[in-house]
């Protein structure tokens, strides 16, 4: 009973070669291989020890290639993926930005149905929105601008247009639009010229521009 014991506590410690990881598994083979080929097992007969070498050949080094191969593909797929969600990310942003233009502009339908967007059923407002004002534009070395102002409407009734030039001699653009009174400007180069100006949108009055803010950010 107790030689049972003890043989049951030997045949726990041993390692299963089974339970390996691959490339853990290649090199076990490996070593096998090198002391098959050396004719070092005594115990063994040495005619049945080259024919398992010769049975086994070159089979580590490819498993552990096939392995490495494995890998190399696993990591290109992982990669691919994370190529096209940072794509992605990025048609939506441009897919947003031509919406909340078609929103800024107050585009007709057929322009909305033209490039396959949802028109929104908008609600005719008589809101004649204030002109925002106080805007102010910091630069950060992180590349990012923060531009603050004073909206001067009733929260919820107008959309801000935040209108950006990327230096004096640059024709202005729509750079974003928003309901908050500020806005972070990201990512941008730091030491460059960039000024910012801001409308109020209710419906399909607008208000006149703030006053402008130039930012070269920080250096």
């Amino acid at each position: 009973m107790a030689l049972n014991k003890k043989h049951k506590i030997q045949e726990k410690d041993h390692m299963d070669y089974r339970k390996l990881e691959d490339l853990k598994l290649a090199k076990f083979a490996a070593d096998v291989l090198t002391i098959l080929g050396g004719a070092l097992l005594t115990s063994v007969d040495a005619h049945v020890t080259g024919s398992l070498a010769a049975s086994i050949g070159a089979l580590p080094a490819t498993f552990e290639d096939q392995c490495e191969a494995a890998k190399q593909a696993n990591d290109a797929r992982k990669s691919a993926v994370s190529t096209k969600n940072g794509t992605r990310k990025m048609v939506l942003a441009l897919m947003k930005q031509v919406r909340d233009t078609l929103v800024a502009s107050n585009a007709p339908r057929e322009q909305w149905d033209l490039l396959g967007f949802d028109y929104p059923d908008y609600t005719i407002s008589r809101y004649i929105p204030n002109d925002p004002s106080k805007l102010s534009a910091v630069g950060y070395s992180n590349g990012v601008n923060e531009i603050r102002f004073s909206g001067n409407n009733s929260h919820g009734r107008v959309v801000y247009e935040i209108w950006r030039r990327h230096g004096d001699t640059i024709d202005w653009g729509l750079h974003a639009t928003t309901k908050r009174q500020s806005h972070s400007d990201s990512p941008v180069t730091p030491g460059q010229y960039y000024e910012y100006k801001v409308r109020a949108v209710a419906a399909r009055a607008l208000s006149n521009f703030s006053n402008s803010a130039v930012v070269y950010g920080a250096p």
